[in-house]
């Protein structure tokens, strides 16, 4: 083989991969290209997301209450209970006999027998004592008011994450059972050792007869749907 063809044969094999080389750098701006595309339209959407999407959010706090909810039926003398007349949570008139009581004598002994009245309209729950024997000035059971255009007083145990606000509306869960009403009213603030009054306006009277006075319940604050946005600030 002649030298002329080797240097020929050299040449063309340089201008090959010269060719290659140039194919590659053309190759590599259409694949950064792309990726910056990728990259923008994945900002764009994540923006879209945070800013569009809505999610719906709860919080459920421990809650008691009030006592100023009851009126609370009591003797001047100590009585014995002998005969509950209603049920607990029964909707009773005015003046309508609960129980049937008798007072307990000087002597510590039962005497006149009495019936134990309605002061006015309501739910009637019964004694919480674990006595049939209740001391005077007591209370021998309670009334309820049953009508939704009253404000009824609970105590928040522990401090709301989020403020909470008036016309806000609120679950109140009792045995697993709900009932639904709005807050009417924010009484004070938070109380360490107390807890956060609210006013609370329900909008169903059905369920009411779940109020009694030693009730466990839960507050669920049924919060207006927010933005990611939102919930990140």
């Amino acid at each position: 083989m002649s030298i002329i063809n080797m240097f020929r044969k050299e040449a063309l094999r340089h201008q090959y991969k010269s060719q290659e080389f140039g194919h590659s750098v053309i190759k590599q701006p259409s694949i950064i290209n792309k990726s910056i595309l990728g990259l923008c339209i994945t900002i764009l959407l994540f923006i879209f997301f945070i800013q569009f999407m809505t999610l719906s959010t709860s919080h459920t706090y421990n809650a008691m209450l009030g006592a100023d909810n009851y009126s609370p039926l009591v003797m001047s003398e100590a009585v014995v209970i002998s005969q509950q007349l209603v049920n607990e949570g029964t909707l009773v008139s005015k003046g309508q006999p609960l129980a049937n009581i008798n007072i307990i004598n000087e002597q510590q002994q039962t005497g006149e027998h009495q019936y134990l009245t309605a002061t006015k309209a309501g739910i009637y729950f019964q004694s919480q004592a674990n006595s049939t024997i209740i001391p005077a000035y007591q209370a021998i059971g309670y009334l309820l008011d049953s009508s939704t255009a009253d404000d009824f007083s609970l105590w928040l145990q522990q401090k709301p994450r989020r403020p909470v606000k008036v016309g806000q509306s609120i679950s109140i869960i009792i045995n697993d059972k709900t009932i639904e009403g709005r807050i009417s009213m924010i009484v004070g603030s938070f109380i360490v050792g107390k807890g956060q009054k609210i006013l609370v306006t329900f909008t169903s009277s059905q369920r009411l007869s779940l109020l009694s006075p030693a009730s466990n319940l839960k507050v669920m604050f049924n919060e207006q749907p927010a933005t990611i946005a939102q919930l990140l600030k």
